[in-house]
């Protein structure tokens, strides 16, 4: 069906590019290299998140191929579970670093406010686009 040529197309993009920002976060993470920053977007130099990242497209990517196919869709799930938990951490310390003041007092609520700013990490730029698997288990759940 059409949805599952678009779909594969969707995800091995999406793989690719997660695959790419994964490698960027492993050779950050060697000793030596600093993060990169640009814009809105920081690579964090972090060489194990990177690792799960960098897999994490490559099961995305490879699951995009058999995409109607019950096992590629399970790899292409794991994948993007994979990224939820590196973005769901990212998540969680962003909250736990707006609360305190940095002085050992309550944030204001400029200071609450603030750390929700740019740079975000890859991780969270990827999670929104690969909620669409949604999509795919939904109308796998259908048949």
């Amino acid at each position: 069906m059409m949805r599952f040529k678009l779909g594969s197309a969707y995800f091995v993009i999406l793989g690719m590019i997660t695959l790419v920002f994964g490698g960027l976060e492993v050779v950050t993470g060697l000793p030596g290299i600093e993060g990169l920053s640009a814009g809105a977007l920081e690579i964090p130099p972090d060489l194990w998140r990177g690792i799960i990242i960098f897999f994490a497209g490559v099961f995305i990517m490879v699951g995009a191929l058999k995409l109607r196919n019950i096992h590629g869709l399970g790899m292409s799930v794991f994948g993007s579970i994979m990224l939820w938990i590196i973005a769901g951490c990212d998540i969680f310390a962003r909250i736990m670093e707006s609360i305190p003041n940095g002085t050992g007092g309550l944030n204001t609520l400029e200071g609450f406010l603030a750390t929700y700013g740019p740079p975000y990490s890859p991780a969270l730029f990827l999670l929104p686009l690969s909620l669409v698997i949604f999509y795919f288990i939904i109308k796998e759940g259908e048949k």
